[in-house]
């Protein structure tokens, strides 16, 4: 049989991770001076009291190949999809790549080209297609199209913590906060690209279900929706509730955003990943 493994930033839930046997390789958080192993060691409500409440200061890094090694051993396996964060936004698909040419078996590694449940959406479809016994280039087959399909379109509340981790200037961060701009931004085949600059939550949470329930969203075929969130399930579940309202779900998922991620936005980041056999 097939095995699948993929790294943390693909924010899976837990339990249909282990539903289908996907394995999960942790990124690292630095917090406090202390590091954890991201959704093992720390979660995301007691991350974020600690973000906000604390003042403390975080910081991320990648898994290295002898973490994917690791992983690949573990499943007993010599055939394994591996499903990475876009490549374009993180060296995770190079570290996985240099474990896998290292392996005893074979492995293909697939770029998400996305990443939280954009990526979590190629790694459960590759775990299905395992779960059907399919062969290894059908697994890599279906994971691919996918990749290829799946959209992500989110928000975030402040640009504090894009600040403190070097992601925008002192500057933008201010300017922004002083317009209270909500910027509504998309992440599709690793391209990051700017959507809508709303001036309230309410209207970017607006925007972003417009954008999955728009015309190319569900062209011929149902919608798999999962909305993802950093300490903000209720704007997560109003998000899936309202595009259900609009168009044909076939699978919706909530997916909180795990520390390492949310480790960059701070609370209040909220998205939905979506896509469809049509689109």
């Amino acid at each position: 049989m097939v095995a699948v493994v993929t790294d943390s930033a693909s924010n899976i839930p837990p339990e249909l991770a282990d539903e289908l046997g996907v394995r999960v390789v942790p990124m690292y958080l630095s917090l406090g001076g202390r590091t954890y192993r991201d959704g093992v060691d720390i979660v995301g409500r007691d991350f974020y009291e600690r973000l906000v409440r604390g003042g403390v200061e975080a910081s991320t890094s990648t898994p290295n190949p002898s973490d994917f090694a690791a992983a690949f051993e573990s499943t007993g396996e010599r055939e394994i999809v591996c499903v990475t964060v876009a490549s374009r936004v993180s060296a995770i698909h190079q570290e996985a790549s240099l474990a896998a040419e290292r392996f005893g078996g074979r492995i293909e590694v697939v770029d998400s080209g996305s990443a939280s449940m954009g990526e979590g959406f190629v790694a459960l479809e590759a775990g299905r297609a395992a779960a059907r016994g399919e062969p290894l280039e059908t697994v890599a087959e279906r994971s691919r199209h996918v990749a290829g399909r799946v959209r992500l379109v989110a928000t975030i509340d402040t640009f504090e913590f894009l600040r403190r981790s070097g992601r925008v200037t002192k500057l933008q961060a201010w300017a922004a906060t002083t317009l209270d701009i909500k910027p509504v931004f998309s992440l599709v085949r690793g391209e990051i690209g700017p959507v809508g600059r709303p001036r309230t939550r309410a209207r970017a949470l607006v925007r972003i279900v417009d954008e999955a329930t728009g015309p190319a969203s569900s062209a011929g075929g149902g919608l798999h929706v999962a909305a993802f969130h950093a300490n903000a399930p209720d704007d997560a579940h109003g998000l899936l509730d309202r595009i259900s309202g609009r168009v044909e779900v076939v699978e919706r998922v909530v997916s909180e955003f795990t520390p390492a991620m949310g480790a960059h936005t701070g609370p209040g980041l909220v998205g939905v990943a979506y896509w469809s056999e049509g689109a």
